[in-house]
């Protein structure tokens, strides 16, 4: 079986690496970057890279006609996602396509953009949907699937296969001392809210008297850099800039070291597929407080963590206390989310995906 990924992230990188290992013959084809090389092999994978961010899908469309069509026998595209254009191969694509759809974006786009252009924003997903509602469509939580079948995608069309933990998580320390430090970790967008973060800290600062530390660590999306200086301005305006720290651009090292010593993980996005940095969290024994945009196959309620209703700053402060103040209450989460983690390999994620890709080329031979 020859499936090629085109475009991709994190997430379709590692089940490529993933589909490599089981003997399949892998190309992912995206965007370069500065100082990348056009053509290289990692890890078993081929990766094409092509210049330019407005104008890849057309690049991709030429090279798919000049090259890709006919010689492979599975495409995968990330139909949504990030800072680009949408690839559209559903419309020219003649082997069978499967599609990596994350999660529903409407509630993104009113988080991130103003009203007129998520409006526009929406609708153009909705139409894109269109597109893509006869093709397999890989998503990476039950909860995520849920939502995206509301696109008019049919739900038995729609397949789950989680992220997985692994590299330098695979040899995570668990330990019960901790250092008072609360971590919000991800790229730094608005729609991501490390703004709730630093409002649900100066609460708990209120109700408990104590100096907790809030870490923002992760990477600076470009197209929010000023977005930092606000967050700095509300912790001043807070009276909590002493107790925020914001730590960018870290290493895997860095983050496996700071999610071990941490007390809690806070996620509090609107919207999340599947949040990767809640189970690396977990696979740490560090239990998070996650909004209820979180997927509830991913953070279920007082086992691994503790949900509240995204945007109540109240909640989400009295949570975060329950596990600051609670000992007892950390160490059980602590201990299940250790447990808890273990269920989520890339290996088996990947082993899945081969079979769902297996069916699909089996079902064509057909």
């Amino acid at each position: 079986m020859n499936p090629s990924a085109v475009g991709g992230d994190f997430y379709l990188w590692e089940l490529a690496k993933g589909l490599a290992k089981l003997g399949n013959n892998v190309t992912i084809v995206c965007s370069s970057f500065q100082g990348s090389k056009q053509r290289e092999v990692i890890d078993g994978v081929e990766f094409v890279r092509l210049k330019g961010v407005w104008s890849l899908p057309f690049k991709i469309l030429k090279l798919y006609l000049k090259r890709l069509r006919g010689n492979f026998d599975i495409i995968v595209e990330e139909a949504i996602g990030g800072q680009r254009f949408p690839f559209f191969c559903s419309v020219y694509v003649k082997e069978p396509l499967v599609v990596v759809w994350h999660q529903k974006h409407d509630r993104i786009f009113h988080e991130q953009y103003s009203y007129p252009v998520a409006v526009v924003l929406s609708f153009f997903e909705f139409f894109q949907a269109r597109l893509y509602r006869k093709r397999t469509i890989i998503n990476p939580s039950r909860g995520a699937k849920e939502k995206l079948a509301v696109l008019g995608f049919d739900r038995e069309s729609i397949r789950v296969i989680y992220d997985g933990v692994g590299g330098l998580f695979d040899n995570a320390k668990m330990s019960e001392e901790r250092e008072n430090v609360i971590v919000w970790l991800g790229k730094v967008r608005r729609y991501k809210r490390p703004d709730h973060a630093i409002m649900a800290l100066a609460e708990v600062a209120k109700k408990t008297g104590e100096n907790y530390r809030l870490v923002v660590a992760g990477k600076v999306s470009e197209i929010d850099a000023d977005y930092v200086d606000e967050l700095r301005d509300l912790a001043e305006r807070l009276g909590v800039s002493d107790n925020v720290e914001f730590r960018f651009n870290i290493s895997e090292a860095e983050k496996l070291s700071l999610l071990e010593r941490a007390r809690v993980l806070v996620q509090p996005s609107p919207v999340e597929g599947f949040s990767i940095v809640v189970m690396e969290a977990n696979r740490c024994g560090t239990p998070v407080v996650a909004s209820d945009g979180v997927p509830g196959d991913v953070v279920i309620d007082n086992y691994n963590g503790l949900v509240y209703p995204y945007g109540d700053i109240e909640e989400f402060s009295a949570a975060l206390t329950k596990l600051l103040k609670n000992k007892q209450v950390w160490t059980k989460l602590s201990k299940n989310a250790f447990s808890w983690a273990q269920n989520f390999t890339w290996e088996s994620s990947a082993t899945k995906f081969n079979h769902v890709l297996g069916d699909i080329v089996s079902l064509r031979e057909v």
